[in-house]
């Protein structure tokens, strides 16, 4: 028996992107554990429900390929807005073991009756009040589509050789006396786009090519479909689809979960602003998230902390991890629910670390938020065994060791 673990990257994901992978540094915490890893290859920023679609496709067409097998075990990841993504795969599933047409929902079936927990990371289940703020009619006509449109076509016409050239050149203007510090989200940018050309040999030259492919369709995929934003935003919209993220009858997914024997838990996540630079972009984030939060989001909230369980945090609706209300995160109940001291995009791998040389066409680990959360290598190999260990039929609280944290961001 095989125990399967898929990781549903968020929004915007993607498994590897030039150098960034999106769950950076999974694989060698759980390389000694039986667990099975899948990368799921998600659509960007398509609707929660169209993701969900592809993720069943997925998972059906390895099932049909017999890499997952009868009497394998399947445990289900979701960061960010790949946790939504879980929620409406579950919800589909429990709309075709309704359907009429018993012969399409068979092998989709036999997939649910393997899967065996979900677990939720920083994920908006009622939405995040940043997308709210943000998806304006007039900001996505006039602003997020024209813009991702224009990194595409300038992309596609630069082609690799000019793509590559122009992260040499912002390198030099962007980066020009930056002290040495975790590099962040502007390096993951750079190094992708200096990393779709290469003139060393046939190898590097094709992988450099591959790279460049893989970031023009994924901002073609971003350009033309951004409906993941009416997904997130805790107001639904008229004209969206329909989202789990305005579903009010948690109780029902939840009820869904239990008669399918299907564990689940929730980790989520709350950092602090910097304190030195109010103009730093975690600062800017963390603000836009934090003010005049919506009451849909949910009511405040204690929850235990992960790595101190002795702890409990009151979160309040501004709390947040730069990208997400902490109290959005708290789903379906507060008791299945577990806190950490991280910044958005720590807990899959991106948090503060030393710098260790040039690893230039390498896949590297980027403090993509740079917040002052103090999430470390440490707490990241302890989340991910408690994760693995829940996937292997233990609880959060009853795996891994305390934690040498105790610092808690303000309530």
């Amino acid at each position: 028996m095989n125990l399967h673990l898929v990781l549903v990257p968020g929004f915007g994901g993607f498994d590897a992107l030039g150098t960034l992978r999106y769950y950076e540094g999974v694989t060698r915490v759980l390389e000694q554990t039986p667990l099975v890893l899948h990368y799921f290859p998600n659509l960007p920023t398509a609707s929660v429900s169209t993701r969900a679609e592809q993720m069943l496709s997925f998972l059906d067409e390895r099932w049909r390929r017999k890499e997952i097998r009868s009497g394998d075990e399947i445990h289900l990841v979701g960061h960010s807005t790949g946790g939504l993504d879980l929620r409406q795969l579950l919800l589909r599933y429990r709309e075709l073991e309704n359907a009429k047409d018993l012969r399409r929902a068979d092998s989709a079936l036999e997939v649910l009756s393997h899967i065996r927990s979900v677990q939720f990371l920083s994920t908006p289940q009622r939405g995040t009040n940043l997308v709210r703020r943000m998806n304006q009619p007039l900001v996505r006509s006039l602003l997020i589509r024209p813009l991702l449109r224009a990194f595409y076509e300038s992309t596609r016409a630069l082609r690799e050789r000019g793509t590559s050239e122009s992260g040499r050149l912002l390198r030099r203007v962007l980066l020009r006396g930056r002290r040495v510090e975790s590099d962040n989200w502007i390096d993951a940018l750079l190094d992708t786009m200096e990393g779709c050309y290469s003139h060393d040999g046939a190898h590097s030259r094709a992988l450099a090519r591959a790279s460049y492919f893989e970031l023009l369709r994924w901002l073609l995929h971003m350009a033309s479909d951004s409906s993941a934003l009416s997904d997130l935003s805790p107001v639904h919209l008229g004209d969206a689809p329909p989202s789990p993220a305005h579903s009010d009858d948690p109780e029902s997914e939840r009820r869904f979960l239990v008669e399918h024997g299907i564990r689940y838990a929730s980790i989520v996540t709350v950092a602090r602003p910097k304190s030195e630079n109010r103009f730093d972009l975690f600062n800017q984030l963390y603000a836009l998230t934090a003010r005049s939060p919506d009451a849909r989001l949910g009511p405040p909230r204690a929850v235990q902390k992960l790595l101190d369980p002795r702890t409990t945090q009151m979160l309040a609706l501004g709390d947040n991890d730069g990208l997400v209300n902490t109290v959005s995160q708290v789903w379906p109940d507060a008791a299945s629910c577990y806190l950490v001291d991280a910044d958005h995009a720590d807990v899959i791998g991106h948090y503060q670390a030393e710098i260790a040389g040039d690893t230039h066409g390498a896949l590297k680990r980027y403090d993509l938020l740079n917040s002052a959360s103090g999430f470390d290598a440490e707490a990241f190999h302890e989340v991910w065994t408690r994760i693995a260990s829940f996937a292997q039929g233990k609880s959060y609280a009853g795996s891994g060791r305390a934690s040498r944290r105790s610092s808690a961001a303000p309530a």
